[in-house]
């Protein structure tokens, strides 16, 4: 694991965070740098961005604390994102009876 470094957690776009996974401390060994890392994440709103070696490939992952456990989250590589210009619908006109009270607004949902 090589750390990429710490960011607020609302600085990464939602659509890059791919599954979690909760960490656990493997023996006595792993007990210490879990809780400093634990104590690290819980007394700042960060999380922290690793690069990480899974099956053969090169991974960017996101680690953040919920509740005491330590997370990792998968992150997409950007070229793994679908451009989501494909996927929008042809132009159409929209009236203002349309748009309007006719159909209700968002506010009174």
């Amino acid at each position: 694991m090589g750390n990429t470094g710490g960011r607020p957690l609302d600085s990464i776009d939602p659509i890059r965070i791919g599954a979690g996974f909760y960490l656990i401390s493997n023996g006595q060994v792993a007990a210490k740098p879990y809780k400093l890392l634990r104590q690290a994440l819980g007394g700042s709103s960060r999380v922290v961005i690793v690069k990480w070696v899974w099956h053969g490939r090169e991974r960017l992952v996101l680690l953040r604390l919920h509740d005491d456990a330590l997370v990792l989250h998968l992150l997409y590589w950007p070229d793994e994102i679908r451009d989501p210009t494909e996927l929008l619908p042809p132009p159409v006109e929209v009236t203002e009876d349309e748009s309007g009270s006719r159909y209700g607004t968002w506010s009174s949902l």
